[in-house]
């Protein structure tokens, strides 16, 4: 008798899983709620932040504005190796530090001699910035820019005129 019990009690058990199920509406939303990008944001849970400057040539922590843009020259620069190894470490994003405070632009700006286009860097033809923008673009990782508003190579910097 408990075999025939034990049977029919797994037989009953196997019938009411494999029966249709009742959908459930799910709780109303209480309180604010994240936006969209605000989601997508939270979706990429890390960024790379990218420091790339005169500094990295001069030992510096701070760069004063007064570095002779000849001492950029990254004679190995690849910025597919960067962007596969930021890939590879989970990263999402990069933020590139364009131009940082010491004014020094690693693209080559017509609006300052104080960048790549005055570097030995590719023979002042380098573009720092669309190079890692384009490897970004081919490894699917969002890309973004920090550009400082405090340029201490501009002697004019905080009046009007800059």
């Amino acid at each position: 008798m408990k075999g025939k019990f034990l049977t029919f009690g797994v037989a009953l058990i196997l019938i009411l899983s494999c029966s249709k199920k009742e959908s459930v509406m799910a709780p109303p939303i209480v309180g604010p709620t994240p936006s969209e990008s605000q989601m997508v944001w939270h979706e990429m849970e890390m960024n790379a932040f990218v420091h790339f400057t005169t500094n990295t040539f001069t030992g510096k922590e701070w760069g004063y504005g007064d570095e002779q843009p000849e001492i950029f020259n990254p004679t190995a620069f690849d910025a597919d190796q960067w962007i596969t190894a930021i890939k590879d470490a989970g990263f999402k994003g990069v933020i590139l530090t364009c131009k940082h405070h010491d004014g020094f632009c690693l693209w080559p700006s017509q609006y300052t001699d104080h960048s790549v286009k005055n570097s030995p860097f590719q023979n002042g033809q380098g573009d720092v910035v669309k190079a890692v923008s384009d490897a970004c673009k081919r490894e699917g990782l969002k890309f973004g820019v920090y550009l400082s508003p405090w340029d201490r190579n501009r002697a004019d910097y905080g009046t009007p005129s800059y």
